[in-house]
């Protein structure tokens, strides 16, 4: 039995462009734990974190989860708590970005010198 029996040559192609997604994603999750090794700070902490759910998790997560249903291992009943995992994860990731960004900001206002106007 030949592996790729089932598939059409856009199926395929669309399986090869999701894996190399998801490579993609894993690698930009690997140079962001790097990041955090250098900069150990918690703004940095966060966008790592992030940006490794956002990009790494999701993309993996999907690829795995859509490879299981279309190979039949897994019932396409599950398919839709696939998904809601998948955007859990990503609302998990966007939030830890955003949470990334706003103690950045918090820490530049915190160094900066105020003004008089600011004092009154």
């Amino acid at each position: 039995m030949r592996p790729f029996a089932g598939f059409t040559t856009i199926g395929l192609l669309t399986t090869a462009v999701a894996a190399v997604t998801a490579l993609a994603g894993l690698y930009i999750g690997y140079q962001a734990y790097r990041g955090l090794r250098r900069h150990d700070s918690p703004p940095m902490r966060y966008l790592s974190i992030g940006l490794l759910l956002l990009f790494g998790v999701t993309y993996v997560l999907a690829f795995v989860g859509t490879a299981f249903l279309r190979a039949g291992n897994l019932p396409l009943i599950y398919q839709d708590y696939f998904r809601f995992v998948t955007r859990i994860v990503q609302l998990c990731g966007v939030s830890s970005i955003a949470y990334s960004l706003y103690l950045t900001r918090a820490d530049d206002q915190s160094h900066r010198p105020r003004s008089e106007a600011e004092d009154r």
